[in-house]
């Protein structure tokens, strides 16, 4: 099974179920990066699959950022133009609500405002169960989100959605253990609390989206914003 799947939190269950299947090739790169490759699974968020042309065939994970302590007025995030920017930037604009964003470089930074009081709110990874998530925001207040990370499936759906839901199982039943694992496939560094926290906190269920023409109109509406 070839998988092109972005470096992020989308790819980690499928990197633990290698712990126990060797028929996953996986390379990582953005789903805008795939060219003319010819894959049979793509692994981004749901926002950038949107922003990619390509279509949201499965929900991964859900609840992965979360606005925290509550929503108010000043706003502080990392990562401008990046899929929690988009969506944040749709919620408030469609639910009229008045607010100011400021952008930090790093995570630390971020807190370290949210510490001093430099902003109010602060939209981070599901570190832990504190705020409430983008999508419930979005369901509170009548706006469709499928989910924040999905799969674009063209061949070996069967094994896809088995090998996913295997890395959940063992996410959930190893979580020390998968998360080492995932870290040292990486391309990338991540912290080993980053990987067991996020798959803790964050909703891991495969399945199919519902309609959700409304939410790829807003990441386009969005995204050229």
């Amino acid at each position: 099974m070839k998988v092109i799947a972005a470096p992020g939190p989308v790819c980690y269950p499928l990197v633990a179920a290698m712990m126990e299947r060797n028929d996953i090739d996986i390379e990582f790169k953005k789903s805008s990066d795939i060219g003319d490759q010819k894959p049979d699974i793509v692994l981004d968020s749901t926002v950038s699959l949107v922003k990619s042309g390509l279509p949201i065939d499965y929900v991964t994970i859900e609840n992965l950022s979360r606005v925290t302590p509550n929503l108010g007025y000043k706003i502080g995030m990392t990562r401008k133009g990046g899929a929690s920017d988009i969506l944040f930037r749709a919620l408030v604009s469609e639910t009229h609500k008045d607010v100011e964003i400021q952008y930090f470089d790093s995570m630390s930074d971020l807190m370290a405002a949210l510490n001093s009081n430099k902003v109010d709110t602060v939209v981070v990874p599901a570190m832990d169960n504190s705020g409430i998530s983008i999508e419930e925001h979005f369901k509170k207040n009548n706006l469709v989100i499928p989910g924040s990370c999905g799969a674009t499936v063209y061949n070996n759906e069967k094994d896809f959605v088995d090998a996913y839901n295997l890395g959940i199982k063992l996410l959930k039943e190893k979580p020390e253990e998968a998360a080492k694992f995932v870290v040292s496939h990486l391309p990338m560094q991540f912290p080993l609390e980053f990987v067991v926290n996020t798959m803790k906190n964050a909703d891991l269920n495969v399945h199919k989206p519902g309609n959700h023409e409304e939410f790829i109109n807003l990441v386009k509406k969005y995204s050229s914003q």
